[in-house]
């Protein structure tokens, strides 16, 4: 029996994913907008109760390149996937996901 698909990110943290599509978009990158919406919520990095790397893809599946989405300030940083074309983390640095919602009840605290 194999595990079922961790949940859409854009099920658990819409307003997060909403801004990330923007943003590239308006950054000319229409094909990350487009795989923003199919990335799965792995959960949290576990390293420290107040880490913020939310995890898009297993751990195997990241590669080293990073980007930040920002207006005056990094408020995320995207991390590539391997193939580089699509995202496996991302640091959330000032960016305001809410109250946790209940498919995400380790939310780190700030």
């Amino acid at each position: 029996m194999s595990e079922p698909e961790p949940p859409l990110l854009a099920d658990v943290h819409p307003a997060l994913v909403s801004f990330l599509k923007a943003t590239l978009i308006s950054e000319g990158e229409p094909g990350l907008a487009r795989a923003v919406g199919r990335l799965r919520f792995h959960g949290w990095c576990d390293c420290a109760p107040t880490c913020t790397y939310l995890r898009t893809a297993p751990a195997d599946r990241a590669g080293g390149t990073w980007i930040h989405l920002d207006d005056e300030a990094p408020r995320v940083w995207l991390q590539f996937d391997r193939n580089h074309t699509s995202f496996a983390g991302m640091e959330i640095c000032e960016f305001d996901l809410g109250p946790p919602p209940a498919s995400d009840l380790d939310l780190p605290s700030r």
